[in-house]
């Protein structure tokens, strides 16, 4: 008799673990549950990969995966091509407009418990490569969010790691904070060149998935 089949007299039956699924375990005081409590959540690993979101802009932005505005800060998204999409305000030319990190990072996240490891582990960060795109200009429509679009005409985002001083020296410093969070998992500061305090900007990725199969 294997471990998991159902022994009489037993709890077994009570165990919680699938062979098809993960059980998530999630900790924290920010959950439902509260502090010392934890929400279980069972994910289908098939279905694609939790991409916690991280990031630091100069003021108000608003993001787009594929369109459509993430439900959490912790989406999964499935397997294939995508894009991202920000409007960001705020911006001065002269300081860093973008930093961004999301991803599979069990090993960063002591928040969040896993039955099982990913299918497919996947990072995406901000990287001077010239495949982060932006503009001054509005777009005239949505298309820009979807993956496909042609940003041939954006303008690459460049490096730029530059910030302005805290406006009290003598407070706490969320900006650094975050900066330091994302410069852990490898993202780095990114600008843009031109006049402008709103900018648009759009980067596409694929997740490849699992086993190399057509997603």
């Amino acid at each position: 008799m294997q471990d998991r089949e159902l022994k009489l007299n037993s709890l077994s039956r009570y165990a919680k673990s699938s062979p098809l699924f993960i059980l998530e375990e999630h900790g924290h005081c920010e959950v439902p549950a509260g502090c010392g409590g934890v929400v279980l959540r069972w994910r289908d690993p098939r279905a694609g990969v939790p991409f916690t979101l991280w990031s630091h802009t100069p003021g108000q932005a608003r993001l787009w995966l594929d369109g459509a505005e993430p439900p959490s800060s912790r989406p999964v998204v499935g397997f294939g091509e995508h894009a991202l999409a920000l409007a960001v305000e705020g911006v001065d030319p002269a300081f860093m407009v973008l930093m961004f990190a999301a991803g599979d990072r069990p090993d960063q996240d002591r928040h969040v418990k896993r039955s099982a490891p990913e299918l497919v582990r996947h990072t995406l960060t901000t990287a001077d490569d010239g495949t982060w795109r932006y503009t001054f200009d509005e777009p005239r429509d949505d298309s820009w969010k979807l993956p496909g679009f042609d940003d041939s005409g954006w303008p690459p985002m460049v490096r730029n790691e530059e910030r302005p001083p805290p406006e009290d020296p003598e407070k706490w410093d969320p900006a650094a904070y975050r900066i330091t969070k994302l410069t852990g998992f490898g993202a780095v500061g990114l600008g843009v060149e031109g006049r402008g305090d709103r900018v648009w900007i759009r980067k596409e990725f694929t997740i490849p998935a699992p086993g190399g199969q057509e997603a």
